[in-house]
């Protein structure tokens, strides 16, 4: 057991107004600090790409990444365009990388891509607990990744976060940690996924996602 769960976090706004952001619908889950690469190739993002702009990525409930509208979960996460590779055929690669949390008070048509109205959200950024920077180590060590000699206090502080961005679990899951900010649900996760690897007594190949505390 996770031990005992932690009040529910209000989703606190950081201004009162709302702002319109484009938004790029995935059916992945990116987390405040994580990094996220991506292969543009439709033309309404490579506008996207071409304007320079930070958007939001949101977790798509029902729908395809590409061509329709999907329709998607409210709480995401804004991201900016950290590195940009413009290839000869008019495609990019880009580095997104989480900044801040944001939810959705309205959806817009494409024109061409998806915009919405956001308003920012505070990050609850508790203290870390002791047991959840101790199963973020486990963990990562399970995956052969070294954590030496222990999580930053920079990190620590953002280790719901963290733990979000490295967990290969269901997006529902990581979706609901990045509503919540909950610490109890992440070690819960972190646990769940540990008990996991060692009952197959092997690891996928795929290394835990990229994450900067910065």
């Amino acid at each position: 057991m996770a031990g005992d769960p932690a009040p529910a976090v209000e989703l606190r706004t950081i201004g009162p107004a709302s702002e319109s952001i484009p938004l790029f619908p995935l059916h992945t889950v990116l987390f405040p600090g994580a990094v996220l690469p991506l292969h543009i190739f439709e033309e309404r993002y490579r506008q996207l790409v071409r304007e320079g702009r930070d958007f939001g990525v949101v977790l798509i409930q029902e729908g395809r990444e590409v061509g329709s509208v999907p329709q998607v979960h409210r709480v995401g996460t804004l991201a900016s365009m950290e590195r940009v590779e413009a290839l000869p055929d008019g495609r990019f690669n880009l580095v997104a990388k989480g900044l801040r949390r944001f939810r959705l008070s309205s959806i817009g048509e494409p024109a061409p891509y998806l915009l919405g109205e956001a308003e920012m959200l505070e990050d609850p950024l508790p203290a870390a607990r002791p047991r959840l920077l101790a199963l973020l180590e486990q963990y990562l060590r399970l995956h052969g990744l070294a954590v030496a000699p222990q999580l930053s206090d920079a990190v620590g502080m953002r280790a719901v976060w963290l733990a979000g961005a490295v967990l290969q679990a269901e997006p529902l899951k990581r979706q609901a940690l990045l509503e919540s900010g909950d610490p109890a649900l992440a070690e819960a996760l972190l646990e769940a996924e540990i008990e996991r690897i060692r009952r197959l007594g092997h690891l996928q190949n795929v290394p835990p996602a990229g994450f900067s505390p910065n």
